[in-house]
């Protein structure tokens, strides 16, 4: 695993690695060897810019609907998840602005305790519940969360960490939970790339 993440010492810098995961920079993230899967391609530029403001996104999907592999019925909520501190002023009007545009968010941490405690289902195969984001984490999440990442960062995430999720409630739909993070974070088309908020030591 590359040394980046036994370096990072904050939660914004973690988000700054995982922008350069995101973009194929850094060849793989504490427990994933590999690069992003193939869905979430174009999802990674949004993604990407979300982690350099200090929400770490552990997990995300887009919107979709369609058969399975074996024919069953298949569907997806865009929905984001991931750690962002208590002190990261994107933290509140993310909340607000989400839940204004009529999106599903829970926020479990210090100070923070919003939306479902078990999470939501975003994921159906057939009739069943494939997959769940978002809910309060168990306790053992924060210690388990990205094994070998920095000493620093990992007691940020223990001290300050909010469990964060986005969700949004239309199976299928795609075109709603991106753009509004774009606006609640202020980013404009054509931006210039912030650089990686990391420490690499030569």
């Amino acid at each position: 695993m590359d040394r980046i993440w036994r370096d990072v010492r904050s939660i914004d810098e973690l988000g700054g690695a995982m922008a350069g995961w995101l973009e194929g920079r850094i060849a793989s993230q504490p427990g994933c060897s590999a690069g992003p899967d193939e869905e979430t391609a174009p999802l990674v530029p949004v993604l990407a810019r979300l982690n350099r403001r200090g929400f770490v996104t552990t997990c995300s999907q887009p919107g979709e609907t369609g058969p399975a592999y074996d024919g069953q019925p298949w569907e997806q909520r865009a929905a984001v998840e991931g750690w962002i501190s208590c002190r990261n002023p994107l933290l509140g009007p993310l909340i607000r602005r989400a839940r204004g545009a009529g999106l599903i968010v829970t926020a479990y941490g210090p100070g923070r305790s919003i939306g479902p405690r078990r999470g939501l289902t975003v994921t159906r195969w057939g009739d069943e519940a494939h997959t769940g984001f978002g809910g309060r984490p168990r306790r053992f999440q924060r210690h388990a969360e990205m094994p070998g990442i920095g000493r620093g960062a990992r007691t940020e995430l223990r001290r300050h960490g909010v469990a964060l999720a986005v969700i949004d409630p239309v199976w299928g739909r795609d075109t709603r939970l991106w753009p509004l993070l774009d606006r609640v974070i202020g980013y404009r088309e054509h931006e210039p790339a912030a650089p990686t908020r990391t420490r690499v030591d030569h």
